[in-house]
């Protein structure tokens, strides 16, 4: 609903008693208009998106256990699918509430939260879990979130391609971790590494001249 300013004559949007550019008083008696530009509707259900998590995490969670049983408890997979899901939960809500620029988002919460980790590690007293655990799980989770959001939200291939693959090359970093010894246990870095290129060799065969297309955009060539 709109309302126009009998002073410097903008059109005022919502129940404002001022004008916010020149704070002339409102008239009230003058009768509230529609805007001539229509809203924008969502382009996604955020509903749906909640409840496909929801099915999602419970899956997961469940094939978790299942596994856990297996190996009697000897390796820690709850811990880890919880920190997992965990951080897909933050990255897909927190970047529906803000959907400018999400894949751009993504890649900055993927560095964020790995380096909070192996900062925290460092700090309590080094045991590489931040490498062993912490840092696959939240790149092949971003992965994993990336996905989701760029299916349910319907967003263009040329704004999120180059974050999508960013974050893709960051999933093959714990395999550096493996090769020079720095953990031990194997199985969280080789998924990391296993869906990243997987994802990376998707995005080059896919969408290798979208990728090229923004590549020259950004970089003027």
């Amino acid at each position: 609903m709109m309302r126009k300013c009998p002073e410097c004559q903008v059109s005022v949007k919502g129940e404002w008693d001022k004008c916010p550019l020149c704070e002339a008083p409102l008239d009230s008696n003058i009768p509230v208009t529609s805007s001539s530009m229509p809203d924008v509707p969502l382009q996604f259900n955020r509903r749906f998106i909640t409840q496909f998590l929801m099915a999602f995490s419970l899956i997961v969670v469940a094939v978790i256990l299942g596994i856990g049983l297996l190996y009697h408890g000897r390796i820690q997979l709850f811990q880890g699918a919880a920190f997992g899901i965990i951080t897909m939960w933050l990255a897909v809500l927190t970047l529906i509430r803000k959907r400018r620029n999400i894949a751009k988002s993504l890649l900055y919460l993927l560095i964020i939260l790995s380096l909070m980790c192996i900062y925290l590690d460092y700090t309590i007293g080094w045991s590489a879990w931040s490498l062993t655990y912490a840092v696959p799980i939240i790149c092949s989770s971003t992965l994993i979130s990336m996905i989701i959001t760029a299916r349910m939200t319907r967003m263009k291939p040329g704004d999120y391609v180059l974050y999508w693959a960013a974050v893709a090359i960051l999933s093959l970093v714990p395999i550096i971790f493996l090769l020079i010894g720095w953990i031990q246990f194997k199985t969280p870095s080789l998924i990391s590494f296993g869906f990243g290129l997987i994802v990376l060799i998707y995005m080059l065969v896919t969408k290798g001249q979208v990728i090229w297309g923004e590549i020259k955009k950004r970089t003027f060539i």
